[in-house]
């Protein structure tokens, strides 16, 4: 299996904005403009109660030629609800090609590093990743400036600092992340590992280590994710194990579990599975199960999202 199939197929089995789908509104020799998304009908069945959880997404992307090898570059993406919405991503900075990748510099609301490190078992439609979830700041935050390189022998290299978003107590106080994956040659295996740490206002840091697996055997996908954190004076650790199956075309099966305990006696453990029916680059319908076994309760979600 050669690095760059086994990219794509991690690209395919994690769940993305719909930005593959996007369509050039405006494009000249120097210059594109492209406008993508989701729109994303969910319920829930939480103790017999049905929740609606649908949701839209729109990205619009910018890239303009400055010099043969260096573009500017601007990202915006909303989510919308039906009582709520929020930026997911405003962002403007530069893109340099080089030799064998690329990097980027940009500012704004980005996205944190950690990501290169829990993409690797968050893949399935709705629920798992218990341990993988992230740090405000390694995640995605505001006023944030990020670096990220990018290679075709498979080696991804993330880094972001945020400033405090506030002065009042519990207000976020800045921190940074830093995290790198790399494909382990032809052999279907990717590696990443990760560090973050963030403040709040008069409040005690939390810190996050993270290290990950992934392994590409034809259909088949496993993946492995051990976390050590510090949030105030509690230590905790915990782990993901994934696995995900192509059945065909258009099915694929994921199932999950993750645990995530605090020495204090918090504790989050879930079992989880799904099942996708792609039935093209748009249009897409799953369902998902997710069992409790620390409070002994079980949620149920359906979903239909189309990608544009």
């Amino acid at each position: 299996m050669n690095r760059n199939k086994l990219v794509l197929g991690l690209l395919c089995l994690a769940s993305t904005s719909g930005a593959v789908n996007a369509a050039s509104i405006y494009k000249t020799d120097d210059s594109k403009l492209e406008i993508g998304g989701r729109i994303e009908a969910r319920a829930e069945n939480r103790d017999h109660d049905i929740s609606d959880l649908s949701r839209a997404r729109v990205k619009i992307s910018g890239e303009t030629k400055l010099t043969d090898t260096i573009s500017g570059i601007g990202v915006f993406e909303q989510e919308f609800k039906a009582k709520s919405e929020k930026t997911r991503h405003l962002y403007v900075g530069i893109k340099a090609f080089l030799d064998n990748g690329y990097a980027t510099l940009v500012y704004g609301k980005t996205d944190g590093s950690m990501s290169a490190v829990t993409d690797l078992t968050d893949i399935q439609a709705a629920y798992g990743a218990i341990a993988a979830d992230k740090f405000k700041v390694g995640k995605r935050v505001a006023n944030s400036i990020a670096a990220t390189y990018a290679n075709d022998s498979g080696t991804t290299l993330n880094a972001n600092y945020a400033g405090a978003e506030g002065k009042a107590k519990g207000d976020f106080d800045g921190g940074f992340s830093i995290a790198g994956s790399q494909v382990i040659g032809d052999s279907g295996l990717i590696a990443g590992i990760g560090y973050a740490k963030q403040a709040k206002v008069e409040k005690k840091s939390k810190q996050q280590f993270d290290i990950g697996l992934g392994y590409q055997l034809d259909k088949l996908y496993l993946g492995a994710l051990y976390t050590k954190q510090k949030v105030k004076d509690k230590t905790g650790n915990g782990y993901d194990l994934v696995a995900a199956y192509k059945i065909n075309s258009i099915y694929k099966a994921t199932i999950g579990f993750g645990e995530l305990h605090f020495d204090k006696g918090d504790a989050t453990r879930a079992v989880n599975t799904d099942i996708t029916a792609k039935w093209n680059k748009q249009f897409r319908t799953y369902a998902a199960i997710n069992y409790d076994t620390v409070n002994n309760t079980v949620q149920e979600m359906i979903g239909v999202r189309y990608d544009f």
